[in-house]
């Protein structure tokens, strides 16, 4: 008869361990991995949701601004025909806008035009649609992307001139070469992340008109999934595959004055890199945690099975008359304490581990505030607890700048430097975050509106009065909400102190705005 192959206690005991401390650390990981994941999916699309509406608000003032500009040369041009010279004028004034301005005359000639070395000259018949439309709809239009006779992508801005008896003389228009460095890419190009992220503009036809790869402007890409549902008139964010099979996660919306559509997109991939680090740093932390488990292990298990082996030797000599007339069992209760100790501390360690995590996920990593995640769930509870507070809402003025004068890292360490001074000025309980990019915020549970405005002019002074990496003074700009006051939901609040932010911007920073219906209606 074959004989049955056995296991000792030890061994058994040896790998149980070994199995329950791997599975252990296999839960912690794929956890860790995917709330990782889970939260940074969340963040990024997000994140570039409200990039691409910032992008699209500063796409929209800058179109405005270009447009009452055409309109001022039109309605000169209505008062007393344009010379020339007072072209030139009009251009050395709007150079960094335009790449030329000229003045068409009802038939669609050109009179006059700016610089001459523009590819066209006063007497030319301009036969664009762009053009034509201009002519027959005899009013301000920003036209869609169109190639000149120079094979140049152009967007053509125009207003209609009309004399002083209302009587149609033509239109005055400035021209942008969308291939060339102009207004609008200087504000588009630069991705405020530097993993791969980048942003691009597509027109009412689902063309490209901006991207980094300027051989793809013109190019249709209507059924990429983002720009088909920005084209039906939704904003959002969504993870989409483009056309070259690549992974993004998107966030998309529509300018209002031009109906483009603004895309802002991180490549998923960047969740891969984070998790592989994340992956190392848990693999590093537990590994030597494992060897110490099993080292431990190894001597209880040997400590076990020798006082249970004494015991099964007692247990066989019990029937002679020898044998010892007690048997303790002291040793293998003591050695299963210790093996409770080792699983206690175990877990300790996991929790502790995933404590760490959770901090992490619900913290600003550069500042140490609040991130805007932590915000959101803070905010809802506080309005469902029926608790009256005030918001306030800052953001760094002229931050672009300061990155641009001084780079990133300066740019990080002002960044900070407002952080600690909102940490500084406000007291214990007030909750302090930070909103994204240059933003940030403050929640004041059962302040009146009057005093929130007092802690954010001492705020704002602060941070002027503060010595910064700089070496000159940087000033924020700050909006002011209340609750019950302002709305009962959480959208209005933030709304209605972020209009007042705005307020504050438009009328010359470094200010602080109470919400009211004057400021809501600018």
């Amino acid at each position: 008869m074959k004989k049955r192959r056995t296991y000792t206690l030890r061994f058994i005991l040896e790998m149980l361990v070994v199995f329950s401390v791997l599975a252990t650390i296999l839960i912690e990981v794929i956890s860790s991995l995917h709330v990782n994941r889970t939260s940074l999916s969340s963040n990024y699309l997000e994140n570039n949701y409200h990039y691409a509406k910032k992008l699209a608000k500063n796409t929209t003032d800058i179109l405005t601004a270009l447009q009452n500009n055409i309109d001022a040369i039109a309605k000169q041009a209505g008062d007393k025909p344009l010379k020339n010279t007072d072209l030139q004028a009009w251009y050395m004034a709007n150079r960094q806008y335009f790449h030329s301005l000229l003045i068409a005359d009802a038939t669609g000639h050109i009179q006059a035009v700016s610089p001459a070395a523009s590819g066209v000259t006063a007497g030319t018949l301009l036969t664009s649609h762009a053009a034509r439309l201009a002519l027959s709809t005899k009013k301000p239009l920003i036209s869609e992307p169109y190639h000149g006779v120079s094979g140049r992508l152009i967007l053509l801005i125009s207003s209609p001139i009309f004399d002083s008896r209302g009587v149609y003389k033509g239109f005055a228009g400035g021209t942008i070469y969308l291939e060339d460095s102009n207004v609008l890419n200087r504000i588009l190009k630069e991705h405020f992340y530097r993993d791969g992220s980048y942003v691009y503009v597509v027109d009412q036809q689902g063309r490209l008109i901006f991207h980094p790869d300027t051989k793809r402007l013109g190019e249709t890409v209507r059924m990429n999934p983002a720009i088909h549902q920005a084209l039906a008139g939704n904003s959002g964010y969504r993870q989409i595959v483009n056309s070259k099979g690549q992974s993004f996660f998107a966030g998309f919306t529509v300018e209002s004055v031009s109906g483009w559509v603004i895309v802002s997109q991180t490549p998923t991939s960047v969740i891969d890199e984070s998790n592989r680090k994340l992956l190392n740093n848990l693999l590093v932390t537990s590994l030597p945690f494992l060897l110490l488990t099993l080292g431990i292990v190894w001597l209880i298990a040997k400590n076990i099975s020798t006082a249970l082996s004494r015991l099964a030797h007692l247990s066989d000599e019990s029937g002679h008359i020898d044998s010892p007339a007690v048997i303790t069992t002291t040793s293998k209760i003591y050695e299963i304490q210790k093996l409770y100790q080792s699983t206690r501390l175990a877990i300790r360690q996991m929790n502790r581990r995933l404590r760490q995590l959770q901090s992490e996920v619900e913290t600003d990593g550069l500042t140490g505030l609040a991130n805007r995640k932590t915000f959101d769930a803070y905010l809802q509870h506080t309005m469902q607890s029926e608790i009256p507070f005030s918001l306030i809402l800052l953001d760094v003025d002229r931050f672009k700048k300061i990155n641009d004068d001084f780079g990133h890292l300066t740019g990080d360490e002002v960044l900070k430097l407002v952080a600690r001074t909102m940490q500084a000025s406000t007291r214990e309980d007030d909750f302090c975050f930070r909103y994204g990019g240059e933003e940030f915020g403050i929640l004041l549970q059962g302040r009146r509106h009057l005093f929130a405005y007092q802690i954010a002019e001492r705020l704002r002074q602060t941070v002027e009065a503060t010595d910064n990496p700089t070496g000159q003074p940087v000033t924020i700009s700050l909006g002011i909400a209340s609750y019950p006051l302002h709305g009962t939901w959480a959208v209005d609040i933030i709304t209605c102190a972020d209009q007042a932010l705005y307020h504050s911007k438009a009328t010359g920073r470094n200010k602080t705005t109470c919400f009211r219906l004057e400021v809501a209606s600018l």
